[in-house]
């Protein structure tokens, strides 16, 4: 499913990013994914072969779905989540 899919359908079901943080934690619960404690899910800026490595785990993580969910849902504003980098946002003041 793509990223615009995904935001679709969340947005349809009215998930809210308490209620995608609660499935994404029960099934973390069950699974821990390779990216638990890798400091490269929580970094700024990433390099290119950072990302594809990133992007390698995701694509075969049984949690994706709920990550991204989340992802989209709790509109994240740092990290890499669900095979997406999100680069961490200035502040406007």
């Amino acid at each position: 499913m793509s990223r615009a899919s995904a935001r679709k359908a969340a947005a349809k079901a009215r998930v809210t990013p308490e209620a995608a943080w609660a499935a994404l934690h029960a099934a973390l619960e069950d699974y821990a994914p390779p990216c638990t404690d890798d400091p490269l899910f929580t970094a700024d800026h990433l390099a290119p072969e950072d990302v594809a490595f990133c992007a390698s785990l995701c694509s075969a993580c049984p949690l994706f779905d709920q990550c991204e969910a989340y992802a989209i849902t709790a509109k994240v504003s740092a990290g890499y989540w669900a095979g997406t980098a999100y680069p961490k946002r200035k502040k406007n003041w």
